[in-house]
């Protein structure tokens, strides 16, 4: 079996990504509200961030080191956000134009929670159209039914069908990525710790290896 079902009576390892993601950025118990806005126990009301698409976050990668992302998504796909990580690692003190941000070579790209962006640890520092000529979106391999009733869908679940011989092995589960997976990530790019295999996934050419027409 390569993976599980996506009946939604049927929990499988999903659900162990997603709670990693929460606690990755969870802090002090806060509640989230639709205005983003927290107003736990009657105190002062403290605005938290709402990632939205084109907003470029920064990533902390070393002391006096940060990386940066951008959101190309918003709520299509397997996470609340899609988000692509720029491999260029930039001084804290640098503040360089957005511009020449999300013109680098893009190194990752995975669909993703946004805890480290509400809770301020990816702190948003402008915002701006994403190229998604650039962003690669890519199928993904889903049962339907039964365990061994596999097809292959579109990145938007707009479409699905039947796999061809040797496909599923090319693809991935639906699986939205822990952010603390990505930070990691995108330090062991910029040489600040050892690269794990199971990032291979995460990155760009990865994800274009599996953009197939469905």
């Amino acid at each position: 079996m390569i993976g599980w079902s996506v009946d939604r009576g049927h929990p499988g390892p999903l659900i162990f990504e997603f709670i990693s993601g929460l606690l990755g950025g969870i802090a002090g118990g806060c509640r989230r509200s639709d205005n983003n806005s927290d107003d736990s126990f009657g105190g002062s009301v403290v605005k938290r961030p709402k990632a939205r698409i084109g907003d470029v976050f920064q990533i902390p990668l070393h002391p006096g080191q940060v990386g940066h992302g951008q959101v190309v998504a918003v709520n299509s796909g397997p996470g609340p956000l899609y988000v692509v990580i720029f491999r260029r690692a930039w001084p804290l003190d640098a503040q360089p134009d957005i511009r020449n941000i999300v013109a680098d070579e893009i190194a990752l790209v995975a669909p993703t929670m946004d805890a480290l962006i509400w809770h301020g640890k990816w702190p948003l520092v402008g915002n701006l159209a994403p190229e998604l000529d650039r962003v690669p979106f890519p199928a993904y391999r889903i049962t339907v039914g039964a365990a061994d009733r596999w097809f292959i869908e579109t990145f938007d679940h707009a479409r699905r069908r039947l796999p061809n011989p040797g496909e599923l092995e090319k693809l991935t589960n639906p699986t939205s990525v822990a952010p603390i997976r990505l930070q990691r990530a995108i330090r062991a790019i910029n040489g600040l710790e050892p690269w794990d295999p199971t990032w291979n996934e995460l990155t760009y050419e990865s994800v274009l290896a599996r953009c197939i027409p469905v």
